[in-house]
C-alpha cells in the first residue's frame, strides 16, 4: 500500500513537470514566432506534439490551451479571445488523437493536414473574422473567405511543410534518446517502452 502511494507520487510529479515544461517551450516558442507580412511562422507545435504522443489527446489539449492563456497572460497582445484558445485545445486534441504511442507517417500527416488545412485555415479563420469584420460593402461571408481565408492560405502550406519534416524528426528522436520512457515511467506505454529496451540489449 506505502510503495502504491509513493509510486503514485512519483507518477504524478513526473506527468506535472513534464506538462510544466512543455508549457513552458510552448509560450516560449510562441513568443519567438517569425513574422513577414502575413505570414507568421512558430514551433510552438513541436512540445504540443510530444505532448499529444507521449499522453494522448489530454496532453495535447493541456500544453496547447493552457499554453495559449498562459501566453496572453505574460505577454499579452491584445484582449484574450476565448475562441482562439479553444481553437488551439482542439488541434492539441487532433494531435493526441492520431500521435499518441505512434510514429507513423501516415497519422502524423493526417494530424498536420487537418489542423493547419480545417481548423486553423476555416475555424480560425472564422473567429478572426468575427473579430475584425466591419460591416461596409463586402458581407460577412465574403470577408471571411477571400480576405482573411484566403490570405492565411500560404501560411497554412508553409506551416504544413515545416510540420511534416520537424514533427516526425522530434517523434523518433524521443525514442532513440531514451526520453519517452523516462517521461512516461509508469505507464503501459513507459512499461512498453522499457520491455522494448531490455529485448535490444
Amino acid at each position: 500500500m506505502q510503495e502504491n502511494k509513493k509510486m503514485n507520487i512519483r507518477k504524478s510529479t513526473v506527468v506535472l513537470t513534464t506538462f510544466a515544461v512543455l508549457m513552458a517551450a510552448e509560450v516560449v516558442l510562441n513568443l519567438l514566432e517569425i513574422h513577414t507580412g502575413t505570414i507568421k511562422i512558430n514551433l510552438a507545435f513541436i512540445p504540443v506534439a510530444v505532448a499529444a504522443y507521449l499522453y494522448g489527446a489530454f496532453g495535447g489539449i493541456a500544453v496547447y490551451g493552457l499554453g495559449d492563456i498562459l501566453g496572453c497572460l505574460i505577454h499579452p497582445v491584445g484582449a484574450w479571445y476565448p475562441p482562439i484558445t479553444i481553437t488551439y485545445a482542439l488541434m492539441g486534441g487532433i494531435y493526441g488523437l492520431l500521435l499518441k504511442n505512434s510514429k507513423s507517417i501516415v497519422k502524423t500527416a493526417f494530424a498536420i493536414v487537418i489542423n493547419q488545412w480545417i481548423v486553423s485555415l476555416f475555424i480560425t479563420s472564422l473567429w478572426i473574422s468575427l473579430l475584425m469584420y466591419k460591416p461596409g460593402t463586402d458581407g460577412f461571408f465574403s470577408y471571411y473567405i477571400t480576405v482573411i481565408a484566403t490570405m492565411r492560405l500560404l501560411p497554412a502550406a508553409i506551416m504544413t511543410a515545416i510540420q511534416l519534416i520537424i514533427i516526425p524528426v522530434t517523434l523518433r528522436a524521443l525514442e532513440k534518446t531514451g526520453f519517452a520512457k523516462r517521461l512516461v515511467p509508469f505507464t503501459d506505454r513507459g512499461k512498453r517502452l522499457r520491455r522494448q529496451s531490455a529485448d535490444k540489449i
